[in-house]
């Protein structure tokens, strides 16, 4: 049973944390390389389970002017579990300031001798506005057939090259409730 419980906040807190990086309107080749990192609040069936962390890279293109894709990879500990997951990921420009994103989330988990591996569609929505030359506020959905996860943020532009990133993400599942603030750094070319 415990084995069961740990996989199962583990995969809750990973879940949550694959679409770390932030909501950004990329031209036409432009691309945006990151890091992430998040802190959530893990509460399980009402257990408060304490914090977790999880750090991940993410490397994202302009394709057309309408089409970015993406690619992240995250991983972390919970009580001596191990996961990774890859996201890949497709998001279509709706009008100006709205994306649609499709993709796909591997995950790869093991505790001892323990592994389990899986992969599962996601969809969802996200949106930007410009408050300023260097600051972009955005909110993002994402829903797949075992969780909802939303993200509020700011991105800031330091500079033409590199930006930083601040956000709040709320994650739900059946049983589980990951919330906390998260940042990441990009560089963009």
């Amino acid at each position: 049973m415990k084995k069961v419980l740990l996989t199962m906040v583990a995969l809750a807190i990973m879940t949550s944390a694959a679409m770390a990086a932030p909501v950004t309107d990329l031209q036409k080749g432009q691309t945006t390389v990151g890091y992430t990192y998040w802190n959530p609040d893990v509460t399980s069936s009402s257990y408060d389970l304490g914090n977790t962390n999880a750090n991940g890279f993410y490397a994202e293109t302009g394709l057309t002017e309408n089409a970015i894709v993406g690619v992240e990879t995250t991983s972390g500990s919970i009580y001596g579990m191990d996961v990774r997951f890859t996201d890949v990921t497709l998001k279509s420009k709706i009008g100006k300031n709205f994306q649609f994103i499709v993709g796909n989330r591997s995950y790869d988990d093991s505790y001892g001798s323990y592994s389990y591996s899986t992969s599962k569609f996601m969809y969802g929505l996200g949106a930007f506005t410009n408050l300023n030359d260097k600051t972009t506020a955005y909110a993002s959905i994402l829903h797949s057939d075992i969780a909802d996860d939303s993200q509020v943020g700011v991105n800031y532009q330091v500079s033409k090259e590199f930006s930083l990133n601040l956000n709040y993400r709320d994650y739900s599942e059946d049983g589980f409730s990951l919330k906390g603030v998260g940042f990441s750094a990009s560089y963009n070319f």
